[in-house]
């Protein structure tokens, strides 16, 4: 059965996409303080902040020890895999902010600004070769050149499709993330970026 948050901080906390993330190596299994660190690239001291929090918040508790050579290394667990928080507790600007995406829009455009400074100067609205209005940047970048970062920023101002048609789309989008999602390892490995991930399919208001 979910877990019933009723806890003011651990609402807020698990409504925060970058503190929620912190929770799911503890999710797994028992994990220490460096786990989370290696597991996210977060320094140690950024680390034993957020696993203080999480505890204070209860969402985190006590699940034994790792033995070592001097010290031995301390263990935490998630309370639980499942999360049910009540509206009423998630401060409207943080719930305002994680149904729009914000942080996520926001981490995408400093990702296509590092890459290209002069992203976002101009906005350029056009007919593609499909007969699709798409918004981009002025230039459209030869997406798929080796030189070009995994970067894609597609918004369509829509596909028509009949229901089941539409239906083939979703599922497809679906398998295609959760393909590339069981190659995500718990914990960050060498040679490997994390990467920002939008899937968006609705019908559109008649």
């Amino acid at each position: 059965m979910p877990f019933r948050v009723d806890n003011p901080l651990a609402a807020r906390l698990l409504a925060d996409p970058e503190m929620a993330v912190a929770l799911k190596p503890f999710m797994a299994g028992p994990a220490s303080v460096k786990d989370l660190a290696l597991a996210q690239g977060l320094s140690l001291q950024r680390a034993h902040y957020r696993v203080g929090l999480l505890m204070r918040a209860g969402l985190l508790r006590p699940a034994g020890i790792r033995p070592r050579r001097g010290r031995p290394v301390r263990l935490y667990r998630a309370v639980d895999t499942d999360f049910r928080i009540p509206r009423e507790l998630v401060p409207e600007g943080v719930l305002r902010a994680l149904e729009g995406a914000r942080s996520w829009q926001e981490e995408w455009a400093r990702a296509l600004e590092a890459h290209d400074p002069g992203y976002g100067a101009v906005l350029r609205v056009f007919l593609n070769e499909e007969g699709l209005l798409e918004f981009g940047g002025e230039a459209e970048p030869d997406l798929l050149a080796e030189d070009f970062p995994p970067l894609v920023n597609l918004w369509s101002a829509g596909l028509h499709l009949r229901r089941e048609e539409a239906k083939a789309l979703q599922r497809e989008l679906l398998a295609l993330y959760h393909r590339y999602a069981a190659l995500s390892p718990a914990r960050k490995e060498e040679g490997q970026a994390r990467y920002l991930v939008h899937l968006g399919l609705a019908p559109a208001p008649q």
